[in-house]
């Protein structure tokens, strides 16, 4: 009966694993586009991206998207490549590109101050959602 148990949980763990796993995330430390880490502050990962090609993507600029939380604060900051933040865990999503390449960010944290880097995929924004958007300066 033990066999069964620990072939069942090594079958979670691998699952849970791959579904995790994606894109260029970094793990275990691994650096992703222009040298970012998981659990970097935002405003060091996007000073990074910028300094090395980066744009952000600008969202929302003629869709009537309303920000609120900590989405408003991002947006009194000039972050106008946010696409959106949840309400229950403060992860937002940030789109950036170069040369025709895109780049999603996702965060965590409640306050810009605190707001670092979860992962980071090889991924554009839905063209739904970036209506009529181009670069931000």
């Amino acid at each position: 009966m033990k066999t069964p148990t620990l072939l069942l949980l090594a079958i979670y763990c691998a699952g849970i694993g791959f579904a995790f796993a994606g894109g260029s995330q970094a793990t275990n430390g691994k650096h992703g586009p222009a040298g970012i880490t998981v659990d970097e502050p935002l405003v060091s990962a996007r000073s990074k991206l910028i300094k090395q090609g980066w744009k952000p993507t600008r969202m929302h600029t003629s869709d009537g998207y309303e920000y609120s939380g900590v989405e408003r604060e991002l947006a009194a900051h000039n972050f106008l490549e946010l696409d959106t933040c949840s309400f229950d865990s403060s992860r937002c999503i940030l789109f950036y590109s170069k040369k025709g390449d895109c780049l999603r960010v996702d965060t965590i944290g409640e306050q810009l101050k605190d707001m670092t880097v979860t992962r980071w995929t090889d991924e554009c924004p839905d063209e739904s959602s970036k209506q009529n958007s181009g670069d931000a300066s």
